[in-house]
C-alpha cells in the first residue's frame, strides 16, 4: 500500500470503535443508545411530519441537553479519582434531569401556553429562566464565552434598557415578559433558527455523519490527491480540493481543519513545504468549504429561510463565487509552489484511479452526492433531498458486502450516534443565538444599527457596505460563522437593503465575510487550529490564508454593485461578470503571491493588485484599465523570461 494511505489514519471521530470495548462502562453504551435514539426522533419527524414547533424544538434542543451532559458526566467519570470533581458531576446530573423536567413541563402545559388568555406564574418564569442560563452554560463550554456573553449583555439591555443613553435607551422589559418570549413562545429559544436547526440541519448532520462513517472521507482524500497530487504544489492543492469536498458536507471551518488537517498538513510539511504555508493552505481552503454547494454550512440553510427562497436556487447562486474563491486559491498555490519550488506527491504515493472507481469504494459515497444534488435541483426541499440521499447511502453501503451485514449495521448505528454529538455544537450556538435575535426584536435595537449604517453610509452602497463589512467582521472574529451571520444579518442586511442592494446580495455579502472573519487576526479561531497542527506561528499563519483568500475579500462588493455573480440578472451580465471576476482573481492572486514566470516586483505587484480590484468592481471602464494592468505585467514578464535566456 502506499505510503499516503499509510499516513492516512483518518480520524472521523471513530475513536469509541478503536477502543477496547471490554473497558467500555454500561453508561458509556447508555449514552450511545440515547445518541442513536436522539438522531431517530429526527429521522422519524423528517419521514412522518415534525410536531408542532414549540415541541419539536424543545425535544431538539432539551434531547441535546440531556446528551451533552451525559457525555460530560462520561468524560468526569473516566478521569483519575484524585481528578475527580463529584460536586460537578452532581451539577451536571441535576442539569440532565432539569432539562427533561422543564421540556415534560412545556409539552404537558402546551394547551395552556397556546390559549389566548395564558397568564405566566413565577413558576413558569423560575422554569425557564433557569433553563435559559442550562442553554448559556452549555453553550460556554462547547463554544467558549463570546456568544453567552453577548446573549447576556442583551438580556440585561431588554431589562435595563430606561438606564442605556442616548439612541438606545428604551423603556425596559420586564422579567414575565422576557421570560415568556424566551421559553413560552416560538420566538425566543424555540424560534425559527431553532427550527431549521431541529429538521433541515440535523438531517443533513446525520447524512453527513453516516457518508463519513461508510468511509467518505478516505474516499474525497483519494480523489483529491489523485487529481492534485503530482502538480507542482500538490500536497497543497490536494488540501484544497478535499477541504472544499468535506466542506460541501460538514460545513464547518473548524471541523474542516481538525479533520482534513491532521493529514494534509504533515503531509506538506514531510514533502519540506513551509509550516505557515501548510496551516495557511488548510486554513483558507476548509473556510472555503462553507460557501460550497450543494451544502454549504449550516447558515446557508438559515439563509434561504430567511430570504423566503428555495435552498436550491440558494446553493445555484453560490456556484459561481465558490469556484471564483477556489480559482483564486489554486492559483495562488500554483504560483507559489513555483516560486518555493513545492514539488507534488511522488507518484508511487498516490492512489490508482481503478482503486477510486472500484464500485463498492465509489458507489456508498458518490452516488448518494449524486442523488442528494438531482433532488435539489428537482426542486425538492432541502429535508427531502437529504433524506433520499441518506437512503441511497445506506443501501448501497449494506448491499457492498453482504457478508458482514453485521459489522455495516454497527458502523450506521456508529455514525447516528456520531452525527447526535456533532450536532450539539450547532445546536447550543443557535439556541443561544435565539436569545440574542429574540432581544434584538423586543427592543428595536436592530432598527437602530440600519439607521445608523445609513447614515454612516450617507445613502452609499459602497459607504454601506464598508460599514457592514466591518461590523460582520468584527463580530465573526469572535463568534462562530451561524452567531456572526444570524447576528449580523439582523442588524446590517435590512440597511444593505434599504439603501438599494437585493437582499440575497446583501445577505450574501454578510455571509462571506461572517467566514473568512474566522481567519482574519487578531482572532481567527480558524487559523489557530491550523497552526497548532502545523506547529506554525498563527500570524503568519493568518497571513497565509488572508493572501490566499484574497478574493474572498473583494468579490462581496461586486454582490452590491451588480449580483450577476449571484445569477440575478441576463445571461450576457452574468457571462461578462464571470469572466471579468476570473481574470481578477487571477490577476490578484499573482500579485498576492509574488510571483508569475519570474519573481515580481513590487511595482509589478501593485498593478496586478490594482488590475485585479478594477476587474472586480463591474464596468465596462474599469475592467479595460484592469485587463490593460494585467497584460502589460504578464507581457513585461515574458519579456525578462526571454532576456535570461
Amino acid at each position: 500500500m502506499c505510503s499516503v494511505h499509510q499516513d492516512i489514519k483518518f480520524q472521523q471521530r471513530r475513536k469509541e470503535r478503536v477502543a477496547d470495548k471490554r473497558n467500555l462502562s454500561k453508561f458509556y453504551f447508555f449514552i450511545q443508545f440515547f445518541a442513536i435514539v436522539f438522531a431517530c426522533f429526527h429521522l422519524y419527524t423528517a419521514l412522518f411530519g415534525v410536531f408542532q414547533n414549540m415541541i419539536q424544538r424543545s425535544l431538539h434542543v432539551g434531547g441535546g441537553v440531556v446528551l451533552f451532559m451525559l457525555l460530560s458526566i462520561e468524560k468526569k467519570r473516566n478521569k483519575n479519582p484524585q481528578e475527580k470533581n463529584i460536586a460537578s458531576i452532581i451539577l451536571d446530573i441535576s442539569m440532565a434531569l432539569f432539562a427533561i423536567f422543564a421540556v415534560s413541563y412545556l409539552v404537558e402545559s402546551f394547551d395552556r401556553i397556546t390559549h389566548p388568555m395564558f397568564e405566566i406564574t413565577k413558576i413558569d418564569i423560575v422554569i425557564g429562566l433557569i433553563f435559559t442560563v442550562i442553554i448559556l452554560e452549555m453553550t460556554r463550554r462547547l463554544i467558549g464565552w463570546a456568544i453567552p456573553i453577548l446573549a447576556i449583555f442583551f438580556l440585561i439591555y431588554a431589562f435595563y434598557g430606561n438606564y442605556f443613553p442616548g439612541i438606545w435607551r428604551h423603556n425596559g422589559i420586564g422579567i414575565e415578559y422576557i421570560t415568556e418570549i424566551l421559553f413560552f413562545s416560538d420566538r425566543g429559544l424555540w424560534g425559527l433558527v431553532t427550527g431549521i436547526s431541529s429538521t433541515i440541519i440535523a438531517i443533513f448532520m446525520i447524512f453527513g455523519a453516516v457518508l463519513f462513517a461508510t468511509g467518505g472521507g478516505k474516499a474525497f482524500m483519494d480523489i483529491s490527491c489523485w487529481a492534485t497530487g503530482s502538480s507542482f504544489g500538490g500536497a497543497a492543492k490536494l488540501a484544497a480540493v478535499a477541504s472544499g469536498l468535506f466542506g460541501m458536507i460538514s460545513g464547518s471551518a473548524a471541523a474542516n481543519v481538525a479533520t482534513t488537517g491532521s493529514f494534509t498538513i504533515p503531509l506538506m510539511k514531510r514533502l519540506g513545504y513551509k509550516a505557515e504555508f501548510a496551516g495557511g493552505v488548510e486554513s483558507s481552503a476548509s473556510s472555503g468549504g462553507q460557501i460550497m454547494p450543494p451544502i454549504m454550512g449550516a447558515a446557508a440553510f438559515i439563509m434561504a429561510e430567511t430570504l423566503g427562497v428555495s435552498y436550491s436556487k440558494l446553493a445555484l447562486a453560490a456556484i459561481i463565487p465558490s469556484v471564483l474563491f477556489y480559482f483564486g486559491v489554486m492559483a495562488s498555490i500554483h504560483f507559489e509552489a513555483k516560486r518555493m519550488n513545492y514539488r507534488g506527491i511522488p507518484r508511487e504515493e498516490i492512489p490508482h484511479i481503478k482503486e477510486i472507481l472500484y464500485y463498492k469504494n465509489f458507489a456508498p459515497i458518490f452516488v448518494p452526492i449524486f442523488v442528494l444534488i438531482y433532488y435539489f435541483f428537482a426542486g425538492y426541499t432541502p429535508t427531502t433531498c437529504a433524506l433520499r440521499a441518506l437512503g441511497a447511502s445506506v443501501v448501497l453501503y449494506i448491499v457492498s458486502d453482504l457478508r458482514n451485514l453485521k459489522e455495516r449495521f454497527l458502523v450506521l448505528l456508529q455514525g447516528l450516534a456520531d452525527a447526535s454529538k456533532e450536532m450539539l455544537g450547532i445546536l447550543s450556538l443557535i439556541a443561544c443565538a435565539q436569545i440574542i435575535l429574540s432581544m434584538i426584536g423586543l427592543t428595536g435595537v436592530g432598527i437602530k444599527f440600519t439607521n445608523i449604517i445609513v447614515s454612516l453610509g450617507q445613502n452609499s452602497i459602497i459607504l454601506s457596505g464598508i460599514c457592514a463589512m466591518v461590523g460582520t467582521m468584527l463580530l465573526g472574529m469572535g463568534l462562530p460563522t451561524v452567531a456572526a451571520y444570524l447576528v449580523a444579518s439582523a442588524v446590517m442586511a435590512p440597511a444593505l437593503v434599504k439603501v438599494g442592494v437585493a437582499p440575497i446580495a446583501a445577505h450574501f455579502f454578510i455571509f462571506y465575510y461572517s467566514i473568512f472573519a474566522g481567519i482574519t487576526p487578531p482572532v481567527c479561531g480558524t487559523v489557530y487550529i491550523g497552526a497548532a497542527i502545523a506547529g506554525a506561528n498563527w500570524l503568519k499563519t493568518a497571513w497565509v490564508a488572508m493572501r490566499l483568500s484574497i478574493g474572498a475579500y473583494l468579490v462581496p462588493f461586486m454582490f452590491l454593485f451588480s449580483p450577476a455573480l449571484l445569477l440575478v440578472g441576463s445571461g450576457k451580465e452574468i457571462f461578462i461578470s464571470a469572466v471579468t471576476s476570473t481574470l481578477g482573481i487571477f490577476s490578484l492572486s499573482l500579485g498576492g503571491m509574488g510571483y508569475f514566470l519570474k519573481n515580481l516586483t513590487i511595482i509589478e505587484r501593485l498593478l496586478l493588485s490594482i488590475g485585479g480590484i478594477l476587474l472586480v468592481k463591474p464596468g465596462i471602464f474599469t475592467d479595460s484599465i484592469g485587463i490593460g494592468m494585467m497584460i502589460f505585467v504578464l507581457l513585461f514578464q515574458l519579456f525578462k523570461k526571454k532576456q535570461d535566456l
